[in-house]
């Protein structure tokens, strides 16, 4: 098996282990059968892509003030120096 073949078999049992745990976990909250859970799968995980993508983007927002922050912080005190 090459390279590609086994990473692609890798990603494809990532995925379909990743599915199952979240419909075990729906199933369990909601007590449905584990096949009715797997019918909630893709739009939990959608649910949980655009959770992921807004604390990114809300990290990267506090990471560009700060940023900017600290850079007027330095141009006061280089502007001070001379």
């Amino acid at each position: 098996m090459g390279k590609f073949a086994f990473g692609l078999t890798v990603a494809t049992a990532a995925a379909l282990g990743a599915a199952a745990a979240l419909a075990h976990r729906i199933s369990t909250e909601t007590g449905k059968s584990f096949s009715e859970a797997l019918n909630e799968v893709p739009a939990e995980a959608e649910r949980y892509l655009e959770e992921i993508l807004a604390r990114g983007r809300e990290a990267y927002d506090a990471g560009r003030t700060a940023a900017a922050e600290k850079q007027a912080e330095i141009t006061n005190r280089l502007g001070e120096r001379l």
